[in-house]
């Protein structure tokens, strides 16, 4: 009679991927700090998001505008993408190298397209961010939050 085998959970199943007990885990672990950094230095865009929408919230909506109304959202969506493209990227490298049948020259090449696009899109973002925040809608809430454009 054999045991019924036990279902790991997603990230249990990533974490063990990054730091399984192999020569290549040197990679990964690198690649998860700096994604993980990438992630952790941009959660307070997270945060700069929630305030922009309380803000938005607590003033009048019909005195802003239509041009406020539409940087507004260029403004949220580029402080979500880095955040979300970064948590993303870690769990990009185990959907790649852990469950796909892929040959290995592409999942090389994917990885490597991962590395260089995700940085790309963050510093794209970082630019659109600092962009729409130097428009005068928003320059009340860029001066009410101490922001440096």
């Amino acid at each position: 009679m054999t045991m019924p085998e036990i279902k790991q959970s997603y990230l249990t199943r990533v974490i063990s991927f990054y730091f399984a007990p192999i020569w290549p885990s040197f990679f990964t672990i690198f690649y998860l700090i700096f994604f993980f950094y990438f992630a952790v230095f941009h959660s307070g865009k997270i945060v700069l998001a929630i305030k922009f929408l309380l803000y938005t919230l607590s003033n009048s909506t019909e005195l802003l505008g239509l041009s406020y109304l539409f940087l507004g959202v260029v403004f949220l969506i580029s402080l979500i993408i880095p955040f979300s493209v970064s948590i993303y990227a870690i769990l990009l490298l185990f959907e790649i190298w852990g469950d796909t049948n892929w040959e290995h020259s592409i999942k090389l090449f994917v990885t490597a397209l991962v590395i260089l696009t995700v940085p790309l899109l963050i510093i794209v973002m970082d630019d659109v961010i600092r962009l729409v925040a130097s428009q005068p809608q928003l320059q009340e809430f860029v001066f009410l939050n101490n922001l440096n454009i």
